[in-house]
């Protein structure tokens, strides 16, 4: 934390705090499954717990250390999750009083991150706009952590476009292990084939969780008197009288989440509306006490 500026410190604190203020505030039940594996494919070091088996302590790391560490081979990570962040500027809308939906979706995605290294699973990182623009490969050491959250607490850039399909698709290209991919955003990518990707990442054996995120005034359109509407990512800007749209509005928005989520579980991923206005540990209870296919968490 001290190599960073004090902002995106602050970020930072803020992110961690609201991230395990939704944990500790879900019902406990998420349960870690070991599974040992026969591999010799050495993959890292993590600290060594309680009811670890002694065999796997490395003499020569302590040696270096003065700590003890348990070898982890390739089959020993019982689940490897990349959770991709909607980093497009959209994203940056926040209604009056709550936070943006960025910060939303980054509370999600770590109170997440938290979830899996504190099972003694791999979480890793994929933050997109229109194409993938940082990855930090799926681990489980403290250390990685830490600068997975630093990078979800980073504010998306204004005007920069979203291109779903193309950014899935480079997502998908690299996600060729079977696990958790759980996507952060508005989805507000009018293609048609905005998701199609999503279906690719199932066919290949991964749980895909899409938590769709909007803030109440996109859903709602509340505002009584005439105001100018800007687009963040670069749209011209449409003068409008809220009250005569209102109706209409509506409408369109609600066939807008309602595609969404057809699409979504259509291709064979799990969606959920993430709304800035209702606590993050509600959704995520939402997400796993249904329970993932591959048993990630119950």
């Amino acid at each position: 934390m001290s190599a960073l500026d004090p902002e995106t410190a602050k970020r930072v604190a803020n992110l961690t705090f609201q991230a395990r203020k939704a944990v500790d505030g879900m019902l406990s039940g998420v349960h870690r499954s070991p599974h040992r594996g026969a591999s010799v494919v050495f993959v890292e070091h993590r600290e060594y717990r309680p009811g670890d088996d002694l065999r796997l302590l490395d003499w020569r790391a302590y040696a270096r250390s003065d700590r003890h560490q348990i070898k982890r081979f390739e089959q020993e990570t019982h689940l490897r999750a990349t959770l991709i962040m909607d980093r497009s500027g959209s994203m940056a809308y926040a209604g009056e009083g709550r936070r943006t939906k960025a910060e939303h979706a980054a509370t999600l995605l770590a109170a997440l991150a938290l979830i899996l290294v504190r099972q003694g699973d791999a979480a890793g990182l994929s933050v997109i706009d229109n194409a993938v623009q940082k990855r930090l490969p799926p681990r489980t050491r403290p250390a990685h952590l830490e600068e997975l959250l630093s990078e979800l607490a980073r504010p998306p850039k204004a005007g920069v476009k979203t291109d779903l399909n193309h950014a899935l698709n480079e997502v998908a290209e690299r996600a060729s292990r079977r696990g958790l991919i759980a996507l952060a955003s508005d989805l507000l990518d009018f293609d048609d084939d905005a998701l199609a990707p999503l279906s690719y990442l199932v066919g290949r054996g991964h749980d895909v969780v899409v938590f769709q995120v909007l803030d109440p005034d996109e859903l709602e359109l509340p505002f009584d008197d005439a105001a100018r509407f800007e687009g963040l990512e670069g749209e011209a800007p449409i003068e409008a009288d809220p009250a005569t749209l209102r109706e209409a509005y509506k409408k369109e928005i609600n066939a807008f989440v309602d595609r969404c989520q057809q699409r979504c579980t259509s291709l064979g991923a799990r969606w959920v509306l993430a709304r800035t206005d209702e606590p993050a540990e509600h959704t995520l209870a939402n997400v796993l006490t249904r329970g993932g296919r591959k048993g990630w968490a119950s």
